[in-house]
């Protein structure tokens, strides 16, 4: 019986170690976005957009980030833009081989069809999403401007995460579409 309690004081101090055990380097992580485009003294980023073109001007910009936490998870950045674009009734056309059409030619046949419905609807003009390389400290995004946003000054921001959301970092630059 004494042996039995000498064991269970024992286990009772030992459990009582605030000691912890698993312990995790401290990490200084970094997120600075980069334009990725020419940027003038005020630190505006400038990207041209060409006016004969009546569609998205596409571009890759990004940022210097910290590619992995201490868990070893890669860094997720989100995205958004205080810009956006309004989708006309057609989103575009789709071609499809019909079988059997008496055509006078032939029994197959293509028909384009337009694809509609989408009038109204909003389109941002970053992706939302990205993850960093691994192997490298750099994330990149998508933007996707129209010519009709010619002049305009926008700010994207991004927010990097870090080990599963309890450390985030902020972000922003501001784009002039010349």
């Amino acid at each position: 019986m004494k042996h039995i309690l000498i064991l269970l004081i024992t286990l009772t101090l030992m459990s009582c170690d605030d000691t912890d055990y698993f312990e995790f380097p401290e990490v200084e992580y970094k997120f600075n976005i980069d334009g990725r485009t020419y940027s003038d003294n005020n630190g505006y980023y400038h990207l041209s957009i060409d006016p004969s073109e009546n569609q998205q001007t596409l571009h890759r910009f990004g940022a210097h980030v910290t590619n992995t936490d201490i868990w070893g998870l890669p860094t997720q950045v989100i995205w958004r833009s205080d810009a956006f674009w309004y989708l006309q009734d057609t989103l575009g056309y789709t071609y499809i081989e019909i079988g059997n059409v008496p055509t006078g030619q032939s029994p197959w046949s293509w028909e384009n069809f337009a694809v509609t419905g989408f009038e109204g609807m909003t389109v941002p003009i970053v992706n939302g999403t990205s993850h960093a390389d691994p192997n490298v400290d750099s994330v990149f995004c998508m933007m996707a401007p129209v010519t009709e946003m010619i002049g305009d000054t926008i700010t994207i921001y991004g927010k990097a995460i870090f080990e599963e959301g309890d450390i985030k970092i902020e972000d922003s630059f501001n784009i002039i579409f010349k």
